[in-house]
């Protein structure tokens, strides 16, 4: 166990900022001597005419190997030819596999493991990225690169632990690198630093408070930011209550398309809807009539010749001269408004978490809808707040992350998402406690057995530099061995073993070499956590000497 070197910005003059969708992947990257300009990848292989600058998150397996074969554009493209998509594994929207809250609906296919779906992709991914790199600026650098990679605000510490394991397994970073050189930060973070810098409403004084909307294709995060000056006069924010998320992105309005268009289309054709025509169709819906929908009139779909139709004109379901129209009634109702009023009400509910919220910035795929936006707008102009789509809303996040990682202070303070601690045993209570956790120990004392105790206070506002410390004293030449929890339920929880209250992982401290000592002496051992960063981050001092320590995720 050795010490790490400190880490040095001035080492790694290039950020890369990665933002890993459940739909779409978008990177940029920015040169800290080029007075923090952010340049865009937006050229993708294998991309459509029709140019969106993110490309999509989906791959493409060999059924016998389960080797990657194709990944992002080239997918779409090797299913156009002759149909030979189901002479591959397709996967898709593989993010949503780290919401654990999604774990009875989504499975992850035999044979595959998480990480190394995720690990496959990206390392196609920066690779591409790197090639573009090359041939700017950023070349002279090549690989004193440092990356910036966005997650959920609504993950928990495994699901970041995992991306962090991917990353490695990628090859973007090495498992002996050091741990700032691949930073996290939540993805409305990301967006609340480029809204800062992109848009010229951005007037918010000290004291104010804005909410970042960060809708994209599977999650929804919200985040109300506080705005404090220093005494420079520059911006800091501060979370001013426990940010909320949910998986209502553009993807559940896609699954309602789906089965609205397959709906209509079984009227008409012998049997179900050939794969390959419904696969462009809604690939159609995906890239054009989505992105236009803005709650004002029909819509229509050309109908493909492979559609299999069995009758050519029924104006029941809209099907007349090779087109099938969606009226504007049954898009609303059957389509949009379902997943539109989840979002109203997660962002009515986090509105009331705060005072003085005086503008609401509008990212993500999702988030730069016009319908979503004019629906917002609606519910929340007339209560006091402006809502504002920044320019390149969908580029938000990665552009963000870039000036994070060149100002990995501009968030000051975060809100923890749950109750952090250990697994102690403490006096026992005749009136609280259950009889069965009872302990009396050999010197006749009564503990209680499974008691949480509480490092870190779920809503409870910490300092992104906040650091708790416990010592203890441990015996040479023995490791410890901890275990950490997690509860995101309201009320302090008393028992690491109650409902509510999860393992988030296992981490050991090895001793080191002490050669003036014998087995048997008493150690003094300092335990620090870091809880204000976005990552859960251990050390252990013995003797003055840090060590990082590895924490077991057992993912």
């Amino acid at each position: 166990m050795d010490t790490p070197p400190p880490f040095r910005l001035s080492d790694y003059p290039v950020v890369i900022g990665i933002d890993f969708g459940t739909t779409y992947s978008g990177a940029a990257y920015g040169i800290t001597t080029s007075e923090n300009e952010v340049c865009d990848i937006s050229t993708w292989p294998k991309q459509a005419a029709y140019r969106y600058p993110k490309v999509p998150t989906i791959s493409l397996y060999h059924p016998d190997s389960l080797k990657l074969a194709h990944w992002g554009s080239a997918v779409r493209a090797e299913c156009n030819k002759n149909n030979l998509k189901h002479q591959y594994v397709l996967l898709q929207q593989f993010k949503l596999f780290l919401d654990d809250t999604l774990g009875d609906v989504l499975r992850v296919p035999e044979g595959f493991n998480v990480i190394e779906i995720i690990a496959d992709y990206l390392r196609e991914f920066h690779a591409h990225v790197l090639s573009e790199m090359r041939k700017g600026f950023a070349h002279q650098f090549e690989g004193r690169y440092r990356y910036c990679l966005t997650v959920p605000a609504m993950w928990n510490d495994k699901a970041k632990q995992m991306m962090r394991e991917a990353s490695i397994l990628a090859g973007i970073i090495d498992k002996d690198d050091h741990h700032d050189r691949l930073m996290l930060i939540s993805e409305p973070e990301a967006a609340a630093i480029y809204c800062e810098k992109a848009c010229d409403q951005f007037s918010m004084e000290d004291g104010d408070e804005f909410m970042i909307c960060d809708a994209g294709g599977g999650t929804l995060d919200l985040i109300v930011f506080n705005v404090k000056m220093d005494a420079q006069g520059n911006r800091k924010f501060q979370e001013s209550a426990k940010g909320m998320g949910k998986s209502c992105g553009s993807v559940f309005i896609d699954k309602k398309m789906r089965k609205l268009l397959k709906s209509k289309l079984n009227k008409v054709t012998s049997g179900r809807v050939p794969v390959h025509a419904l696969e462009n169709m809604m690939e159609h819906f995906i890239e054009r009539l989505k992105p236009s929908f803005d709650g004002t009139e029909d819509q229509y779909l050309e109908l493909p010749m492979n559609a299999g139709l069995t009758e050519h004109t029924m104006p029941s379901i809209g099907l007349g001269d090779g087109m099938l129209r969606f009226s504007l009634e049954e898009l609303k109702t059957k389509v949009y408004e379902p997943v539109v009023k989840e979002v109203l009400e997660l962002v009515h509910k986090q509105k009331s978490e705060v005072t003085n919220l005086k503008a609401i910035f509008m990212v993500g795929g999702f988030g730069s809808s016009q319908y979503l936006y004019s629906r917002v707008h609606e519910e929340f102009e007339p209560l006091g707040c402006k809502v504002i789509s920044p320019p390149r809303a969908e580029m938000a996040v990665c552009r963000g992350a870039v000036y994070f990682g060149m100002n990995p202070t501009k968030v000051s303070v975060r809100i923890p998402r749950n109750w952090y601690g250990i697994d102690i045993t403490s006096p026992f209570n005749e009136l609280l406690d259950p009889p069965e956790y009872k302990i009396v120990n050999p010197d006749g004392s009564i503990r209680c057995d499974h008691r949480f105790s509480i490092f870190v206070h779920r809503g409870k506002p910490l300092d992104i530099d906040k650091c708790t410390s416990k010592r203890y004293t441990t015996y040479y030449p023995r490791s410890t061995a901890c275990t950490f929890y997690a509860a995101s339920i309201e009320e302090e929880p008393r028992y690491v073993i109650q409902e509510g209250v999860r393992k988030v992982f296992d981490f050991e401290i090895p001793m080191p070499r002490l050669p003036d000592l014998m087995p048997g002496d008493p150690v003094e051992l300092t335990i620090n956590m870091y809880f204000g960063e976005v990552e859960l981050r251990v050390e252990a001092m013995i003797r003055d000497k840090t060590y990082q320590v590895v924490c077991n995720f057992n993912v």
